[in-house]
């Protein structure tokens, strides 16, 4: 309550500015703090009650396709226009029509609203359809292999490097290079009798990118 109160003084004092109010806001350490463990911490406040870490928080259904189709290069921009039914589409995911008799299979299994009534907030589940969908969805495996198209393939570490910085923002440690460089091999011996092996091995792999939950969380 009283940050609350503290809050509210400070709207009034800035002239009922809401940008003011959101720069006070995202500017503050509570808001640019990490998600990190910290078994002191965590000792005496288990529930984080106090706040003293970012509570991971999964991407909206919407975002997690948008963000699949940013990192593969594949996201159209344009605003404005009508809505679509098309899953093959490359806008954001804002530009699906709402047809309660053909709802989006990938918008609902990540926790779209049901469309028939109203919805106070949104749930966000974890079940086995999610991880299905990133291993079998064709539109996703289309993704990967477009990801792996701007890719450095002539030398593996520099395309993990890139990949890594493409999908979760951040180079991997040298244990994570180790153990995709060693996923890129296998892969690439097993599709040995293909003409574009270590471009299929590379799709692979960027399709496990999709999958981790680092990608659809927020840190």
């Amino acid at each position: 309550p009283a940050l609350l109160d503290h809050l509210a003084q400070r709207l009034i004092k800035n002239g009922w500015n809401l940008k003011s109010l959101h720069r006070d806001i995202l500017l503050s350490s509570t808001w640019l703090q990490g998600s990190s463990p910290s078994p002191e911490k965590a000792a005496i406040d288990p529930e984080n009650k106090f706040i003293w870490r970012f509570t991971p928080r999964r991407l909206e259904a919407e975002v997690v396709r948008d963000s699949i189709l940013s990192a593969a290069g594949q996201l159209d921009p344009k605003m404005f226009g009508p809505g679509t039914l098309d899953e093959s589409h490359r806008r954001r995911s804002i530009y699906f029509m709402i047809k309660r008799s053909r709802l989006v299979p990938m918008m609902q299994v990540f926790d779209q609203p049901e469309p028939l009534a109203s919805q106070g907030s949104r749930p966000s589940t974890t079940i086995a359809p999610q991880a299905l969908l990133f291993m079998n969805n064709t539109q996703v495996v289309k993704w990967a292999r477009s990801l792996a198209g701007t890719l450095d393939l002539k030398d593996p570490d520099t395309a993990i490097r890139q990949l890594y910085s493409r999908t979760l923002g951040r180079p991997p440690t040298p244990s994570e290079l180790a153990g995709n460089r060693a996923f890129f091999d296998a892969q690439s011996v097993s599709y040995s009798d293909q003409t574009n092996a270590h471009q299929l091995a590379l799709a692979d792999l960027c399709q496990v990118m999709f999958s981790l939950n680092e990608f659809v969380y927020l840190p």
